[in-house]
């Protein structure tokens, strides 16, 4: 899948897992409102029209904030672990300014501004697009209610595992980040981050070769 950050194309591309459900950020948000009011509908039939709407609005207010701030990707995934476990969870790509130079420097530039806190763990791993910097963090998050169009809010633990990776030519970063509150199924969703994270890549991909026909053979009945 192509990006594209405000218009402008990025050298940027990436494969989405199965189970992962993207949301179309260069659609009409009035129509990406209208969709997600009828999804929330459906998912909760005993919500009142205030809380749905109300829902809607707060959705895309945080999504457009985002995308101010350089995000080019976010979709939800679902998928049943080996165990029966479902692990639910979000998927951003964002796009960030990096210090000019050496991109093999940048991870470890990025590992830095992460200040070292408890249930945090930080490496440098070398993956298919290049070298990236992990953080692995543990964290409350607080759910404002106007999410669910009620009055005050919420807090939910949260696992997040982000990569961060330099792009090789520019002096820019992409941050992958992938997040959860299941925590039961920790290896298998730091085994769908890296899966997310190794599929990056900065160059476009080669199409596939087109097979050519068998030769046709005479036919010896002339």
């Amino acid at each position: 899948m192509a990006t594209v950050d405000n218009g402008r194309p990025l050298p940027l591309w990436y494969t989405l897992p199965e189970g992962f459900r993207p949301v179309d950020l260069s659609a009409d948000p009035e129509e990406r409102m209208e969709a997600n009011y009828i999804a929330l509908a459906e998912l909760c039939p005993d919500a009142a029209t205030g809380q749905l709407v109300a829902s809607a609005l707060a959705f895309e207010a945080a999504l457009g904030r985002l995308v101010e701030d350089g995000m080019v990707h976010f979709s939800s995934f679902v998928l049943r672990t080996d165990d029966d476990l479902l692990l639910t969870g979000i998927c951003q790509i964002s796009v960030t300014d990096r210090p000019a130079g050496d991109p093999h420097l940048y991870p470890h530039s990025a590992l830095r501004a992460h200040p070292d806190q408890p249930d945090t763990h930080k490496a440098v791993v070398e993956l298919p697009p290049g070298l990236a910097a992990v953080v692995v963090a543990d964290q409350a998050v607080t759910v404002p209610g106007t999410l669910f169009g009620v009055e005050g809010e919420s807090t939910s633990a949260v696992r997040t595992a982000t990569f961060h990776l330099a792009f090789p030519r520019i002096p820019q970063a992409v941050v992958v980040s992938l997040s959860t509150e299941v925590f039961e199924a920790q290896e298998e969703f730091l085994e769908l981050a890296t899966l997310m994270a190794a599929g990056i890549s900065f160059t476009a991909p080669t199409p596939d070769p087109v097979p050519k026909s068998a030769p046709v053979a005479a036919s010896p009945f002339g």
